[in-house]
């Protein structure tokens, strides 16, 4: 099981979050802290796998808290933040926490959103172990979670069957480099990103690695909750220098922009209205895919449709299989594909799928991927 603490001032709070994690099964909750002071002392009594830290306490807050954990040892921190808090909670990522998320209601979720809530928590986790070389046992439980979550992400005539032996799973196609040097090209008219859980610290590496003079509009889709845009438009423009912005409905992309799809709708891109292919931005309202909205196959599909071989996707840290579809279809009209690799991602699952699926034309880890960007646009 994964040994759990609950850091927050309210009591209600702690045993909200208890209840739900106990029902879950995959977590046992060793302990709480109501300031941030007092989960510092408790962190090095407890060694806690997972800490879930609120950000507005007495005495020191989130970010102070985790800074100081972090210095000494290497838990998962997961920052838990309201609306009305959202800046903070992109700060704490700074101080060394993995993710974060909204503070479930439970009087107000339905089963499959806690879910939702406990199987991210858990594929945190997990990847996080995975990464470091912990191979240690969990529970029945959660062996059978990650069982069927990898019979979903997974076709088994795809499956690489000569991993090596730390499980790093390989592309199902590998490119030599005259192969590679087929897309190496200076037509290239947009990029493509799409994250999810950790994608907010993975963007702003390649965001400021990019810089405010890349020479191509960027689109990206974040799978964000409702009244985290805006704010993580801005905290990835402030810590980058670069200029982010959330994507408007009509808008034509701009080289140097990097356009992050607004939370509840859909980012796709369509011809204006010479009938060129000049990517205009539209904000779709239709039906959630993967119960996700935005979905990054939406604008890789989109995208894909618009500029073909012209297109370069991303697809990057994340749990679930939502992009897998999306690099297909770039890759058959001659796009090119890109997914971040299993050591560097925070939860290998969206990358997984399309690398299992052989949709992936290079397998990158995350401090490669500008670069290889910038090689394959012939920069």
């Amino acid at each position: 099981m994964i040994r759990t603490m609950i850091v927050d001032d309210s009591g209600v709070v702690r045993a909200l979050i208890q209840g739900i994690l106990k029902n879950d099964g995959r977590f046992d909750v060793v302990g709480f802290a109501d300031n941030g002071e007092r989960a510092i002392r408790r962190n090095e009594e407890l060694t806690p796998e997972l800490i879930l830290m609120d950000l507005k306490m007495p005495i020191m807050d989130g970010i102070e808290a985790s800074k100081k954990i972090m210095s000494v040892s290497s838990p998962t921190i997961v920052a838990f933040t309201s609306e009305d808090d959202v800046e903070t909670g992109y700060r704490c990522l700074e101080a060394g926490a993995v993710d974060i998320i909204k503070k479930p209601a439970v009087d107000k979720m339905e089963e499959s959103l806690l879910n939702f809530f406990c199987d991210r928590l858990a594929q945190i986790v997990m990847s996080r172990k995975k990464t470091n070389g912990d191979s240690t046992e969990t529970n029945i439980a959660e062996r059978e979670s990650d069982e069927s979550e990898e019979k979903e992400e997974s076709t088994e005539t795809n499956v690489d069957t000569n991993a090596s032996n730390d499980n790093i799973l390989q592309p199902k196609e590998t490119f030599n480099a005259v192969q590679i040097s087929d897309w190496i090209r200076h037509d290239y008219k947009m990029i493509v990103m799409g994250s999810s859980t950790g994608g907010p610290s993975t963007l702003l590496e390649i965001i400021k690695n990019m810089g405010p003079n890349f020479p191509l509009p960027v689109a990206i889709t974040q799978h964000i909750d409702a009244g985290f845009d805006e704010q993580l438009a801005h905290w990835l423009s402030t810590n980058t220098g670069c200029n982010v912005k959330l994507a408007e409905d009509g808008e034509k992309a701009r080289s140097g922009i990097f356009y992050i799809a607004p939370a509840q709708k859909h980012l796709v891109i369509k011809k204006d209205a010479s009938g060129e292919s000049v990517c205009q931005f539209s904000l779709d309202d239709s039906e959630a895919i993967h119960f996700l909205k935005p979905a990054v196959d939406k604008l890789f599909t989109s995208a894909s449709e618009i500029f073909g071989r012209k297109l370069i996707a991303v697809l990057l840290t994340g749990m679930g299989r939502d992009g897998d579809e999306g690099c297909a279809s770039v890759k058959e009209k001659g796009g090119y594909t890109i997914c971040e690799d299993e050591a560097s991602c925070v939860v290998y699952g969206m990358p997984r799928a399309a690398i299992e699926n052989g949709h992936a034309i290079a397998v990158k880890a995350l401090a490669d991927i500008v670069p290889h960007i910038r090689e394959i646009i012939g920069q």
